[in-house]
């Protein structure tokens, strides 16, 4: 293995959460540390999955204060690569023309299933590409053990909370009102849960 380089590739899916550009940050910092090379892939797995090679290198110079912004500095795409053997080729000779011995995902579910799937097929191809999955959903319907928190779902909830109590307060000063709140989540109940039960 000696002489072989060390390339991380960094892929967001899905929608934009605070913390992203910290994580992206952190990465990018430990990663150079060891001599590793990071790419930045932009718009998660869509343009990856059509063979286009459209990624920034990252360096410390390009990322020290990107933990101070919202966002996401690479773009985001909810793009499924696992809807269509061909795109996951796609992705995975795409990576190894690029160099890319390694995979950081920052995203849900699906997000985690497509990185999966990626380091599975390129084992079937004959190659390695090891991913690490940064956990990050608003909906919080990941797997994880309980008690590791995701962000996303954490900001979500603490801004839900805070509109609950004001709605609380407003409500035990009016006569005959009702208010609702609806939160996001699909078909996973976490945050509105974790909202009401934050509020009281």
């Amino acid at each position: 293995m000696i002489g072989i380089k060390n390339v991380i590739a960094i892929i967001c899916g899905g929608g934009p959460a605070p913390g992203i550009n910290s994580v992206i940050s952190a990465v990018v910092s430990e990663a150079t540390r060891h001599g590793w090379d990071v790419l930045g892939i932009y718009d998660g797995f869509s343009r990856i999955a059509r063979g286009e090679k459209n990624y920034v290198r990252l360096e410390p110079a390009n990322i020290s204060r990107i933990h101070l912004t919202g966002g996401c500095i690479l773009k985001m795409s909810r793009f499924n690569p696992t809807k269509k053997e061909s795109d996951l080729r796609t992705v995975v000779e795409t990576l190894t023309e690029l160099g890319v011995t390694h995979l950081v995902t920052i995203g849900g579910d699906d997000t985690a299933f497509s990185s999966m799937a990626v380091s599975e097929y390129a084992r079937k191809m004959g190659r390695t590409i090891n991913v690490v999955h940064v956990p990050k959903t608003i909906d919080n319907d990941l797997p994880l053990p309980e008690g590791v928190p995701t962000f996303g779902f954490e900001t979500a909830r603490a801004f839900g909370t805070m509109e609950i109590e004001n709605l609380m307060e407003d409500a035990s000063t009016t006569n005959n009102r009702w208010y609702f709140t609806i939160a996001m989540g699909r078909t996973a109940g976490h945050l509105a849960l974790g909202m009401g039960r934050s509020a009281g």
